[in-house]
């Protein structure tokens, strides 16, 4: 008896050693899952972010930057100014030039972007093309760099989002 009760300890013993494997196992698994979701929550919540960023810069330009006027014909026609001073030179009513009041905005919004990223940029009018001044749209493209942490790493990830307004109806 003594000799299958010492047999059934040895045997106890080795399956606690598969179990301990097991559950260190599982819980590698586990913490892998976690890290990845939370790599995955810290780029969505980084774009939603830049998006919002975005948009809000376009609409303010667009809004300042509008002046609705009726032409010869008697049509009503809108148009998008770049600046105070050319909107001046067409007596033109509006609250500030749309490249102005995008610079304003992102002035004050850009503390935001720039406190979870390690580099933020904006490109306003895709390299300020006149035209889409004249089809009275405003487009921005916002490109954020940042490190973030994934196991015992860290993963470089360059995010950009795109937002453009226009003035049509």
């Amino acid at each position: 008896m003594n000799a299958s009760l010492h047999h059934f300890l040895i045997r106890v013993k080795e399956e606690r050693g598969a179990t301990m494997i097991t559950v260190l196992f599982f819980l590698f698994c586990l913490g892998s899952l976690l890290s990845i979701l939370l790599f995955l929550e810290q780029t969505d919540y980084l774009k939603m972010k830049m998006q919002h960023t975005a948009d809000l810069i376009t609409k303010g330009a667009r809004a300042a930057g509008k002046w609705e006027y009726v032409d010869s014909n008697g049509d009503k026609q809108i148009r998008l100014f770049a600046t105070t001073e050319e909107a001046e030179r067409r007596d033109a009513d509006i609250i500030r030039g749309a490249r102005e009041e995008a610079g304003i905005l992102w002035r004050l919004n850009r503390p935001n972007l720039e406190g979870t990223s390690d580099e933020v940029s904006v490109i306003h009018q895709k390299g300020e093309r006149p035209y889409l001044y004249l089809q009275g749209i405003y487009h921005l493209e916002v490109k954020v760099e940042k490190n973030i942490p994934v196991f015992w790493d860290e993963l470089f990830v360059k995010m950009n989002r795109v937002s453009q307004s226009g003035v049509y109806e």
